[in-house]
């Protein structure tokens, strides 16, 4: 397009009517553009030059679309192993390892701390004396005066015995006095018989009279019935004696629970003095003393101390949800987080390989039932075949801990699906197992 740009003076464009000269001499101008023979007017080429592709829309556009290419990639074959997230502290696997309170077991007074937080105590070692404050134990002489009870009541016990065993003995001599009562009747009754047949028959005979037969009788009948009550005194003797006998069962038991219960009660008293002695029950550190001051009363079961086991026993505890703990079972891989040490994890924890500063674990114990809150506990030990866990001496129990339980891996996009979705991670099924705990080889069918 041709112009007179030397039609304009350097006058005009300084006294700004520049822009003004120059659309007044388009208009009045024709462009030298032809379509069809006939000239096209200037304002058409403009309206071109505005719908006119900009030089930088192409390479934008191709990285758009090279950029999407690529994320699809990444999501189709960039692998994520699913895992199941949780929190909780540092602790140890065996409970005898984890720290143990110092409970008092009498109510008392403080009288003497022996040891100050820090320190290294073995097991045995005494950690604090109490002063029994029980009002039926503050006479010093209360043992001496139980061991007196015990003994009178062991001898009383021990007399209503030798009086029952006297009462069998005198059952016993009359039980043979009734014997031989019933044995005299007997052969009396047996003589009187013989006396009165024999006069019957002289009486036949004519050889005795009618009065001494009836005297024979009577005194037939007479020992018929001092038999018959021998027999009853006897059977009255063998009840008395059987009574004797339980009477005296009776009284042994309750001798010996009354001997027992002397026994028991001078027992307490005689350990009582020792219940104010409280000894530590394992070796380790005093990490916590909860009562302090000599002369502090404190109540039974009142938390004196904490602690600390001396030990290379560790694991980690974590929490998870119950939706979680179903699909949770021991032998897993874990990755663990510890607190105060720096560590760079991916966003979710689907990428271990490429974690820096965590440490491997294993599954070992899955709680069958939840904490009350619908939080089921995870137990992780180490990993044997992975870096070793921070030392104890900085890896202390208490520790704040985070875990991510591996599960399954899948491809990224599939995984971000899933989230989307809500679907739960897919669980591979086992092989079923014999009793012998071996996999089964799989079933082949016959043909």
């Amino acid at each position: 397009m041709t112009t007179k740009d030397s039609h304009i003076t350097p006058a005009s464009v300084q006294n700004g009517h520049t822009e003004t000269a120059l659309a007044k001499k388009e208009h009045s101008e024709v462009v030298p553009h032809y379509a069809g023979g006939l000239p096209i007017p200037h304002y058409y080429t403009t309206a071109l030059r505005l719908v006119r592709t900009p030089n930088n829309a192409v390479p934008l556009a191709r990285g758009i679309v090279l950029t999407l290419v690529g994320f699809l990639i990444i999501l189709i074959v960039a692998p994520w192993i699913q895992n199941v997230a949780g929190s909780g502290i540092v602790t140890s696997f065996s409970p005898d390892q984890r720290p143990q309170t110092i409970d008092a077991l009498i109510d008392g007074r403080i009288q003497k701390w022996y040891v100050q937080e820090g320190d290294y105590v073995r097991e045995g070692d005494t950690i604090v004396v109490l002063r029994d404050i029980d009002t039926k134990f503050l006479d010093p002489k209360f043992r001496e005066r139980q061991q007196v009870i015990r003994d009178n009541e062991v001898a009383e016990a021990q007399l209503e015995v030798l009086m029952a065993k006297q009462k069998v003995l005198q059952a016993k001599q009359k039980l043979l006095a009734a014997e031989a009562a019933v044995t005299n009747a007997n052969i009396d009754a047996a003589t009187a018989r013989i006396r009165y047949e024999r006069a019957e028959s002289l009486f036949a005979q004519g050889l005795a009279s009618k009065r001494e037969v009836e005297t024979n009788l009577l005194a037939l009948q007479k020992a018929i019935n001092d038999s018959v009550k021998a027999q009853t005194g006897l059977e009255v003797e063998v009840q008395a004696l059987a009574n004797a006998n339980t009477e005296l069962q009776a009284k042994q038991r309750l001798a010996e629970a009354k001997i027992a219960k002397s026994d028991l009660e001078l027992g307490n008293v005689a350990s009582r003095s020792e219940f104010g002695v409280m000894l530590s029950p394992i070796n380790g550190y005093v990490t916590r003393i909860i009562q302090v001051g000599d002369g502090q009363a404190v109540k039974k079961n009142d938390k004196l101390a904490v602690v600390v086991p001396e030990t290379d026993d560790i694991a980690a505890e974590i929490y998870i949800g119950s939706l979680d703990a179903a699909i949770v079972d021991t032998g897993r891989k874990a990755r663990l987080q510890f607190a105060g040490f720096p560590a760079i994890q991916a966003p979710g924890g689907g990428f271990p390989h490429f974690a820096i500063g965590t440490f491997g674990g294993i599954v070992k114990v899955v709680d069958a039932v939840d904490d009350g809150n619908g939080k089921y506990r995870v137990l992780i030990v180490p990993d044997p075949n992975d870096k070793p866990w921070p030392s104890r001496a900085y890896l202390r129990q208490g520790t704040e801990v985070t875990g991510w339980i591996l599960l399954n891996e899948v491809p990224l996009g599939y995984e971000l699906w899933r989230i989307l979705n809500g679907f739960p991670p897919i669980i591979p099924v086992k092989a079923g197992k014999g009793s012998d705990g071996k996999a089964k080889p799989p079933l082949l069918k016959a043909k």
